[in-house]
């Protein structure tokens, strides 16, 4: 059941994934940045190790990397995902961020979808509606629609507008909450409501059997959050190099379709062979920086072969379903692209098994195409 709900939950965040604009900025390295004396009037993309937007940008922001953070005002929709996540601008619209430590001090002009670890929400307010699930979850930003929270401790510590839903561990009401509409909630014991907290509606208490169903519940809905963080942050880094790098895409594509078997079979090898022969070069003196080399570029091959498999995946079943005459790299394609590869996973042996030929088969197209590009040179 679990799996048929993230399923859902993924499905329905692709409707709210913000399209992609024909001017839009693409940045991504290893540490990138947007100036503070630099404005976009587009929508922006940018990923990267340690990425930060500080200037202003008209449209929507799409940011992945390791430690994400915006300090410019956003003029439409905010989305990111990284492991430790920082939004302290004003965004004009909706926020939807993933991450391990999460903390929203702006002003979001819409609602707010959040899925991490900490999860704290600060700031001048929320205009929409909340969704959050997280372990720890603290919230003292006023909050103009209603919230629903899965997670494990929540202190709520704001003015709501609406309802509020919670189903997890323990919920504190501190002295500043007033919730104007109901309050429904599921824990193992009664909440803990501060002296000056209100509700105004109904409150309505299910006593959770044990912590650990309370705990499951919280999980679900956390798990739900972290898949969309990963089709996020998979989405924006298969967008930049998609679309940055097309032409050489393409030509990923049309190989990948030409011998798609002896590709895998490529990919397969080299999956095996490179990690255990730079191991062995370990055991010589003179090979340890030869054995060093090889597990980087090892891993650096998995990491863009895991940002590339939605761009070539997209692009075929796209192609197939709108039965065009020629492949085509857009991001429509790498959206769906993206959006097929994270479903996959939640598929048993058999989704696991499509995974993972679908990354031996664009490891082994890459490597194709490299050595295609050598022996050009020489």
């Amino acid at each position: 059941m679990n799996m048929k709900i993230g399923a859902g939950f993924l499905l329905g965040a692709l409707m709210i994934v913000p399209v992609v604009a024909l001017a839009a900025e693409f940045r991504a390295a290893e540490q990138i940045s947007l100036p503070a004396t630099q404005s976009i009037k587009d929508d922006l993309y940018i990923a990267g190790g340690a990425v930060t937007s500080a200037g202003n940008v008209s449209g929507d922001v799409v940011a992945g990397g390791g430690n994400v953070l915006v300090s410019g005002t956003v003029g439409a929709d905010l989305t990111a995902a990284g492991g430790t996540v920082t939004v302290l601008a004003d965004v004009a619209d909706d926020v939807r961020v993933a991450g391990g430590n999460i903390l929203i001090q702006g002003k979001v002009g819409d609602d707010l979808l959040v899925g991490g670890g900490q999860i704290q929400v600060g700031g001048s307010g929320i205009g929409g509606d909340v969704a959050i699930g997280g372990g720890t979850v603290r919230i003292e930003a006023p909050v103009g629609g209603s919230i629903k929270i899965g997670g494990g401790e929540v202190y709520l510590n704001a003015p709501v507008g609406g309802n509020v839903e919670f189903m997890g561990d323990t919920l504190t009401l501190g002295s500043g909450a007033v919730i104007s509409g109901n309050l429904i909630y599921s824990a193992p014991k009664k909440a803990t409501i501060e002296e000056g907290a209100v509700v105004r509606g109904e409150t309505k208490y299910t006593e959770s059997k044990d912590a650990r169903g309370a705990a499951k519940s919280g999980l679900a809905a956390i798990l739900s959050l972290a898949l969309l963080g990963t089709l996020l942050s998979q989405f924006a880094c298969a967008l930049l190099f998609g679309l940055v790098f097309r032409r050489y895409t393409m030509m990923l594509v049309e190989n990948a379709v030409t011998r798609p078997l002896l590709e895998i079979g490529r990919g397969l090898v080299v999956l095996i062979v490179l990690p255990v022969a730079s191991i062995l070069l370990f055991f010589t003196l003179i090979g340890v920086p030869l054995g060093v080399l090889g597990l980087l570029s090892f891993v650096i091959m998995l990491l863009f072969t895991w940002i590339m498999v939605p761009v070539i995946l997209g692009s075929i079943v796209y192609r197939k379903l709108s039965k065009s005459l020629a492949y085509e790299v857009s991001w429509k394609t790498i959206l769906l692209g993206t959006a097929l590869y994270v479903l996959l996973g939640l598929v048993p042996i058999i989704g696991g098994l499509a995974q993972f030929a679908l990354i031996l088969l664009t490891l082994g197209v890459m490597l194709k195409l490299k050595w295609d590009i050598a022996k050009d040179w020489r």
